[in-house]
């Protein structure tokens, strides 16, 4: 769970090396040393552990990808695609604990940023649609399970919620 301080240390180690070599032998010596530090720090603030922790919750390892994600102390910082997937993971993980609002709120956000797979899109406008049906807001249920339709996903699953879903609205 500590890859990400890891990988900023590792950087940091690298830039002082380059910076000892540097002052004995000169920049010709120490170029690629910056160089390789500074390609660790960036993948540390533009991608962070969103990867690990999207994999972690796919695995419904929820606490494990918490823990990551939470690591995160610069979300503004992310490629747009890791913001997006950064939210969706933080919507998830709040929907898993019950706290509806704070989940559909980053679900939107990620939504917004656009997530990579239709699943993934239909996933998080699906759970929206959820959150709004029980707190009885039946029109934005319905306006998101209609969004999470139309992106197509071939999940069995998600195809079935939406089925239940329309249900359960037709009944309203």
């Amino acid at each position: 769970m500590f890859f990400s301080r890891i990988r900023f240390l590792i950087g940091v180690v690298i830039i002082a090396i380059g910076v000892a070599i540097h002052y004995k032998e000169g920049i010709g010596s120490a170029w690629y040393m910056y160089l390789g530090g500074v390609i660790i720090l960036l993948t540390h603030f533009l991608f962070g552990n969103v990867s690990l922790a999207f994999n972690k919750l796919n695995k419904g390892q929820v606490d494990e990808a918490e823990d990551l994600i939470l690591q995160i102390k610069r979300p503004e910082w992310l490629l747009k695609r890791h913001r997006a997937y950064y939210y969706f993971v933080l919507g998830m993980i709040a929907l898993q604990k019950k706290q509806k609002g704070f989940g559909e709120q980053h679900l939107k956000e990620a939504l917004n940023l656009g997530l990579k797979s239709d699943t993934d899109n239909a996933l998080a406008a699906l759970n929206i649609a959820h959150a709004n049906f029980v707190k009885k807001n039946y029109k934005v249920a319905n306006e998101y399970r209609i969004k999470a339709a139309e992106f197509n996903s071939t999940d069995l699953m998600i195809k079935e919620n939406l089925e239940k879903l329309e249900q359960a609205l037709r009944n309203t």
